[in-house]
C-alpha cells in the first residue's frame, strides 16, 4: 500500500514535461444509477476502505465531469444509465487523459449483462480494468478495487 510519505515523495519528484498528471489512488468513484447501489456500495467501501476517499455519480455524464475535477484512481462503473452510458463515460474519459495528459485510471465496469464485446475485448488487451457481474459479492469487489488501487503490489 502507498503510504502518504511516499506520496509526497513522488510528488516532489521532479517532473518531465511529458509525464502525465498521476490519478488519486486513494480516491474512488462509484457510477450507478440506482440509488440503492450507490449507498450500499459507498457504505461498504467507507468501511473496508477507510483510507478512500469515496464519490459518486449517478450517470455517465457526471463521472466524466467528477473525474476532471478529481482524477480518481478507479472509477467502478456501471454499464447501462441514463444521460450516458459507462461505456461512453470511458470513452470520454479516456480521450480527455489522452488530450490533458492525465494518467488513465482504472476502470472496474460492474453490471447485471452481459457486457458487450468492445467492453470485454478492453478488459481482456489491458488488465487495469475488469468487468464485475452483478449481483456482485463483497469479497470479490474490494478485491477488484484493491488490486487497482495498489497496482505495483502484483
Amino acid at each position: 500500500m502507498t503510504t502518504k510519505t511516499q506520496l509526497k515523495a513522488q510528488a516532489a519528484a521532479p517532473k518531465k514535461a511529458s509525464d502525465p498528471l498521476r490519478c488519486d489512488r486513494d480516491r474512488i468513484l462509484i457510477v450507478d444509477d440506482e440509488k440503492t447501489i450507490l449507498d450500499l456500495f459507498k457504505r461498504l467501501l467507507s468501511l473496508r476502505l477507510p483510507h478512500c476517499r469515496i464519490d459518486v455519480a449517478i450517470n455517465g455524464a457526471e463521472a466524466v465531469e467528477q473525474f476532471h475535477e478529481a482524477h480518481h484512481g478507479v472509477i467502478m462503473m456501471d454499464l447501462r444509465m441514463p444521460v450516458m452510458d459507462g461505456h461512453a463515460a470511458f470513452l470520454a474519459i479516456q480521450k480527455m487523459c489522452l488530450k490533458e495528459n492525465i494518467e488513465m485510471p482504472s476502470i472496474v465496469f460492474c453490471t447485471g449483462y452481459d457486457p458487450p464485446g468492445t467492453i470485454q475485448k478492453l478488459v481482456k488487451d489491458n488488465p487495469a480494468h475488469c468487468i464485475l457481474q452483478k449481483p456482485v459479492t463483497d469479497r470479490a469487489m474490494l478485491e477488484a478495487l484493491q488490486a487497482r488501487l495498489n497496482p505495483q503490489a502484483k
